[in-house]
C-alpha cells in the first residue's frame, strides 16, 4: 500500500467515524432544557473529526504523485491507530449503558496501556489516572455546569 492510498483510506475511516459519532450522539438524553445540551460537545467534536478527515482526504487526493512509489508496511504505529479506533467505537457503544465514569475509566486505562511502551508502563499510575479523571470530569459537569452525564446501570 502506498502512502497516498494509506492517507486516502485513513481519511475515509476518520470521516466515517466522525459521521457515526454525530449520528449516535443524537440519542444522548437531554436532562436540562437549555441551548447547550449534553450532546453539544460530542457533536462539535464529531464535526471537527469529519472536517479534519475531509481536509486530509482532499490533501491526499491533490498532492503530487512523487510519494506514490513509496511502499509502507504494517507496523506498530498502524496497529496502535487501528486499536485506538476500535477502543473508541467500543467506548461509544457502552457509554450510555454503563455510564460515563465506568466507560471512561476503562477506555482511558486501555488507551494508556496501548500507547505506552512496555519499558515505561506504570499500571498503578494508569489505573489511578483512569479512575480519578472521569470522576473529576463528572463532578465538574454535575456540580459546576449542572449538566449530568449518563450514569448507566451502576448509578454513577
Amino acid at each position: 500500500m502506498t502512502n497516498k492510498m494509506r492517507d486516502i483510506l485513513c481519511s475515509i475511516i476518520v470521516i466515517a467515524f466522525g459521521a457515526a459519532m454525530i449520528y449516535y450522539v443524537k440519542d444522548v438524553r437531554r436532562v436540562i432544557r437549555s441551548d447547550v445540551g449534553s450532546a453539544f460537545v460530542p457533536t462539535l467534536i464529531g464535526w471537527c473529526i469529519v472536517i479534519t478527515g475531509a481536509c486530509k482526504f482532499l490533501y491526499a487526493i491533490f498532492t503530487s504523485l512523487k510519494e506514490e512509489s513509496k511502499k509502507i508496511e504494517f507496523n506498530q504505529d498502524m496497529f496502535g491507530g487501528i486499536a485506538t479506533i476500535i477502543l473508541m467505537v467500543i467506548y461509544m457503544y457502552f457509554f450510555q449503558s454503563i455510564g460515563f465514569v465506568v466507560a471512561s475509566a476503562c477506555y482511558l486505562f486501555l488507551q494508556m496501556l496501548l500507547l505506552s511502551e512496555k519499558s515505561n508502563r506504570k499500571i498503578l499510575l494508569f489505573a489511578v489516572i483512569a479512575v480519578i479523571l472521569p470522576i473529576a470530569v463528572d463532578a465538574l459537569f454535575v456540580y459546576v455546569i449542572h449538566m449530568p452525564l449518563p450514569v448507566g446501570v451502576f448509578g454513577f
